[in-house]
């Protein structure tokens, strides 16, 4: 007796100890769950770092992940509708956390009939209040680890605290007559936002749509106009889509944005500190002519 008494306690142990299983629908709500949960949570990706979150189709593979994850982490502002179907077929029993239902003030597409901007991880606070509701549901699916939980997400925070300040003096270097932002589609209103910038997208949301050649003849115009120094591409297009552009216009070309989530390990993009050095330092250095 005193045998099966110590198995059965022995096992529920084990279970206990078990790290917590998350599926993440995108790369930087994979970095949220790491840094805050630890050893505490096994975290898989299921959209690759470096790809596009707009067209990713998920996998058997990946649905088997959301069955059996405690918590399953989306983007929402329908980013990932094949996903966010898939999540709601499985009849998983996880908890779901939608990172749209923290963005305050979300932005509308200027060029999709006022569409909701998923692209909410171009915005550090953004990150910081995902991050905070994701740590809330790690402590909330295991409280026993609470002050493990609040102890790294509070390491974090303040992580993505210093880099706010960095990025405010790095942006402080661009004039604000040069802060035009001219990118392959609409993907940084948010960093728009928080920076003063104004961003004209050949795009609309989705960069998997066709560019609109009336919309390429006014954007030129308009950077003729502006004398905008450089436009940039997406990491996860081809830079010949900007090649008119550059021919016609006489602007050149600014670099490579990491515009839909984190880059691949080796990127110089594969966190959210990198990423937003890499994005920043990059336009500010080609509209400021330094580069």
């Amino acid at each position: 007796m005193k045998s099966l008494y110590l198995a059965i306690l022995f096992a529920a142990c084990g279970a206990w100890a078990r790290p917590l299983r998350v599926a993440a629908l995108h790369s930087v709500l994979a970095e949220c769950a790491s840094q805050i949960g630890g050893d505490q949570v096994t975290v898989r990706s299921l959209v690759p770092a470096g790809s596009d979150p707009h067209t990713f189709n998920p996998s058997p593979e990946d649905a088997a992940s959301v069955v059996d994850a405690d918590l399953v982490l989306v983007s929402g502002f329908d980013l990932e509708p094949s996903f966010e179907r898939l999540v709601a077929n499985s009849g998983t029993k996880a908890m779901v956390l939608s990172a749209s239902d923290f963005i305050k003030d979300p932005l509308r597409s200027a060029q999709d009939d006022g569409v909701l901007d998923p692209h909410w991880w171009n915005s550090i606070g953004n990150v910081r209040r995902v991050a905070a509701a994701v740590g809330a549901a790690l402590i909330r699916l295991r409280p026993a680890s609470a002050e493990v939980f609040r102890t790294r997400m509070a390491a974090y925070d303040a992580r993505l605290a210093t880099l706010a300040a960095w990025a405010d003096q790095e942006v402080a270097k661009l004039p604000e007559r040069r802060r035009i932002l001219v990118t392959s589609h609409d993907a940084f209103a948010y960093l728009a936002r928080d920076y003063d910038f104004r961003i004209e997208p050949l795009l609309g949301l989705n960069p998997a749509a066709e560019p609109d050649p009336r919309a390429l003849a006014r954007l030129i115009d308009f950077i003729r106009l502006h004398h905008v120094r450089a436009v940039f591409a997406d990491n996860t297009e081809s830079p010949k889509l900007l090649a008119t552009m550059l021919q016609e216009s006489g602007a050149r070309s600014g670099g490579v944005l990491y515009a839909d989530g984190l880059g691949p390990v080796g990127s110089g993009a594969a966190t959210v500190e990198q990423m937003f050095r890499h994005n920043l330092t990059t336009i500010v250095d080609a509209l400021d002519g330094r580069k």
